[in-house]
């Protein structure tokens, strides 16, 4: 019987420890986005500084950002959805590039989405 009630105990208390390790492991469902923008005669040539639009049409889903010196902008959604992206940049002489892709982002991972630049 002393075994018995020993043995409860230690179980209550393995399991009184085991419970806020276990509960506390938030899974990250967050929908990560990375565009990178090219130019399209030649992809290794990165495009710094484009403004990128990411939005649907009739959704109330919309981001907003500007490509780092690395040609990428990074974004984070909460659900997943098929968005647009449209990507302008305007040259030194003025003259205004576009690029247009579609994309599906899937919860708990990074999606990353190549645009390229038309001249």
């Amino acid at each position: 019987m002393k075994k018995n009630i020993v043995r409860f105990f230690s179980f209550m208390l393995v399991l009184a420890i085991a419970i806020p390790f276990l509960s506390g492991c938030k899974e990250d469902n967050k929908c990560k986005l990375i565009v990178k923008v090219v130019d399209v005669t030649n992809t290794s040539i990165i495009i710094p500084e484009a403004t990128i639009n990411i939005s649907k049409e009739s959704g109330s889903v919309k981001a907003d950002g500007i490509t780092d010196s690395k040609g990428e902008a990074f974004f984070t959604f909460d659900n997943e959805a098929i968005l647009d992206i449209n990507v302008t940049k305007i040259d030194n002489s003025g003259y205004t590039r576009i690029g247009k892709s579609t994309v599906r982002l899937i919860p708990g991972e990074t999606v990353e989405k190549l645009v390229l630049l038309q001249q």
